[in-house]
């Protein structure tokens, strides 16, 4: 039996991979904390020489086609962080939740990047847990040739040799061989990811440039007073990234069902923003015919605070795919301002603590062609935000500081409400919806309905963890609700509800378990999220007849 061991450790945020490699490797060599490249951990246990291989998480009820491009190239490169090749993949599961069904087609899915020989090679490791009895889990075990092991914190040592004993178990099943990859797709993948480097350093010379030549022509003065439009999807960070701007609780974190404005101090300087109500990620605006668009237009453009915005700011979260449909549906919305909003405009990457270990550049040469257009329609203007540290404030002066220079370029935007309204939004090449039969009043319904669905689920795993605030999970319905069509024959609406389900519970579950006000008690945090996820879950969807 050969000495050294190589193995990849998959798994999804929240799993305890980093639980498990420091288990392993007898040290806290790994943190909780997000990241986007392979690290490479080794170690020696029993005489032996351990190589581990951490790798970025996803989401645990995310599509792979919602995962980010760079994300999946660098799950795919892990394999050779440990060459020749890994004798094993341990797939890390938390199990102090119920199992789901949704849970496994994730997991099967995203190990499909390795190809279906992965599963001769993986283990699954659960922690938590003292129980398999779960079908769906039983389902994945199963095509892991019923290898499993129940991973024992508290008895580290014991539980270490007995999982270094059932991968030697895997190398032996294996005849010796580790996973083996092959040449041409590693040399195209290393190819794409040398050429993204490539252009995001080049994208990164030519924005630094433009703004260093302006400042030597000393063309930028500070404004002494800055109007700023948030615009952005449900839930892409947008109320957040309004209250990173004044450094406070301002816009609650909840669905903008109006457009609600507010003016402060920035660094001197008198500072209004405009936080407007989002648009589906995964739905054209047809879907939504009085959701967004006549809120931006009055509000934007005759409210008397807001009436000539400075900078647009389009708020897309980093961690998250960025493909057609979303370049087609903005696009829609963009255009209700007409196409000069664009000279105005600067995207705002959301939850950039996720990626800490690349720049922005790099996630958009990756994520392709879609995000490329709406960086090069905005001429090269982006920013970052980690909206989970406010007190850095340096994000906020660099954001106000681009503003500035967008405007020496432009002067003011002024919205022309009679060329928006002139132009036809449906000539915008959005075709992605035409295959669903349904009109804009049943969809909205039996979105609501996937919307209450997930929070019922939301209380119900809280409920499982002991944290339960708000009562009952039954769920909730709406006097005005028909009953909705039978789905059964639509399976792309059936696709686009279950993402955009997903997308929802997976964001708001997150802020649930993380703490991200050190000043409140978790108790009395955690009680004030499931009293906004509530209110979500009731007015999520406007009915067909009422206004925003």
């Amino acid at each position: 039996m050969e000495q050294e061991i190589r193995a990849v450790v998959l798994g999804w945020q929240k799993s305890d991979k980093a639980l498990v490699i420091n288990s392993i490797l007898g040290d806290e060599v790994e943190s909780d904390k997000y990241f986007v490249k392979s690290v490479r951990k080794d170690g020696e246990v029993n005489g032996r020489k351990i190589t581990l291989i951490n790798t970025p998480c996803w989401w645990e009820n995310y599509d792979l086609k919602d995962l980010p491009e760079v994300v999946k190239q660098e799950l795919f490169c892990s394999v050779f962080l440990c060459p020749p090749g890994p004798h094993v993949f341990l797939l890390v599961i938390n199990h102090c939740l119920p199992f789901t069904e949704e849970n496994r087609l994730t997991i099967e899915k995203h190990l499909s990047l390795f190809g279906e020989n992965i599963w001769r090679h993986t283990i699954v490791l659960l922690t938590q847990t003292d129980s398999v009895k779960n079908k769906d889990l039983q389902l994945i075990i199963q095509k892991c040739g019923e290898r499993y092991h129940v991973f024992d914190s508290e008895n580290k040592s014991v539980g270490v040799k007995d999982l270094l004993d059932k991968i030697d178990d895997v190398v032996a099943a294996n005849n010796g061989k580790h996973f083996e990859t092959h040449d041409d797709k590693l040399l195209d993948i290393q190819r794409k990811r040398d050429e993204n480097e490539r252009r995001a350093k080049a994208r990164q010379e030519t924005v630094q440039g433009k703004r260093n030549l302006l400042k030597e022509r000393n063309a930028v003065a500070p404004l002494s007073e800055i109007r700023i439009a948030l615009l952005g999807w449900i839930l892409s960070g947008k109320s957040s990234a309004g209250n990173t701007i004044f450094n406070h609780e301002i816009f609650p974190i909840r669905r903008t069902q109006k457009c609600t404005s507010h003016t402060g101090v920035v660094n001197g300087r008198s500072i209004t923003v405009l936080d407007t109500p989002g648009w589906w990620k995964y739905f054209s605006s047809k879907f939504i015919p009085e959701f967004a668009q006549a809120a931006i237009l009055e509000s934007v453009g005759k409210s008397q605070h807001v009436q000539f915005p400075h900078a647009m700011i389009l708020v897309v979260p980093i961690d998250t795919s960025f493909k057609n449909e979303q370049k087609q549906i903005i696009k829609e919305y963009m255009v209700t301002s007409g196409e000069d909003v664009w000279k105005h405009t600067i995207v705002l990457f959301t939850w950039g603590d996720r990626f800490p270990d690349i720049s922005i550049e790099q996630h958009i040469e990756s994520e392709g062609d879609a995000l490329q257009w709406l960086i090069e329609k905005c001429k090269n203007r982006y920013h970052v935000f980690d909206n989970t540290n406010k007190n850095n404030q340096d994000q906020v002066t660099e954001l106000l500081q681009k503003i500035d220079e967008m405007v020496a370029e432009n002067s003011l935007y002024h919205l022309n409400t009679h060329c928006a309204a002139e132009e036809n939004i449906h000539e915008t090449d959005t075709q992605q919806d035409e295959e669903i039969s349904l009109d804009a009043g049943c969809v909205m319904e039996l979105l609501q309905q996937e919307i209450i669905k997930r929070f019922n689920e939301i209380k119900r795993r809280l409920k499982y963890l002991g944290l339960d605030f708000t009562g009952s999970t039954e769920t909730r319905s709406r006097g005005s609700m028909s009953e909705p069509p039978s789905l059964s024959a639509d399976e792309k609406l059936k696709e686009k509800m279950r993402r955009e389900g997903s997308r929802w519970e997976v964001t708001l579950m997150d802020a649930l378990l993380n703490n991200q006000n050190p000043e409140a008690s978790s108790a009395s945090h955690e009680k004030l999220w499931l009293q906004r996820c509530d209110e979500y879950s009731l007015i999520m969807v406007q009915a067909p007849t009422s206004a925003v």
